[in-house]
């Protein structure tokens, strides 16, 4: 072996004296080998785990993808829903019967706003104007007027 400096970690030793190291036992060598008896598992075993666990895999993702197109038709059929709340909103929001909320074209809110107060124009064009107001020729309150206002037609 090597001979040790002098130095303050080490204690000081005579120059000539060398260091021993302890002797180590010797480790017995393990036998990689199974007991006669006791083998491991055979290769048709092996093979039988492998194919059920690839078949559960196969399994996991049939479901994995059935369950994806149950979320995309949730999510499709939440996205119809909300469309059609807000129709039905901007068409409250701006007086127009229900006749018309169909339509009302879009897909956000401001579109179905900006489609709901142009039909409202028009919806309100349709109660205001000609044909409303003046006289009813089936009003017996009328005092008669109506059917002179008639007869003088005719004989125009």
């Amino acid at each position: 072996m090597a001979e040790v400096e002098n130095t303050p970690e080490t204690p000081r030793e005579s120059a000539g004296s060398p260091v021993e190291a302890p002797e180590v036992e010797s480790v017995p060598e393990i036998d990689s080998t199974p007991p006669t008896g006791t083998e491991g598992p055979s290769l048709d075993d092996l093979r039988a785990e492998v194919e059920q666990a690839s078949s559960a895999l196969r399994t996991s993702e049939d479901l994995r993808q059935q369950l994806n197109t149950q979320l995309d038709d949730a999510e499709a059929r939440v996205k119809a829903a909300e469309v059609a709340l807000e129709r039905e909103r901007a068409a409250r929001r701006h007086g127009l019967p229900d006749e018309l909320m169909p339509f009302l074209r879009g897909e956000t809110a401001e579109e179905l706003a900006t489609e709901a107060a142009t039909l409202a124009k028009y919806a309100d064009a349709r109660t205001s104007g000609l044909g409303m107001g003046g006289l009813d020729p089936n009003d017996s309150n009328s005092g008669g007027i109506v059917g002179r206002i008639i007869r003088k037609s005719r004989e125009l």
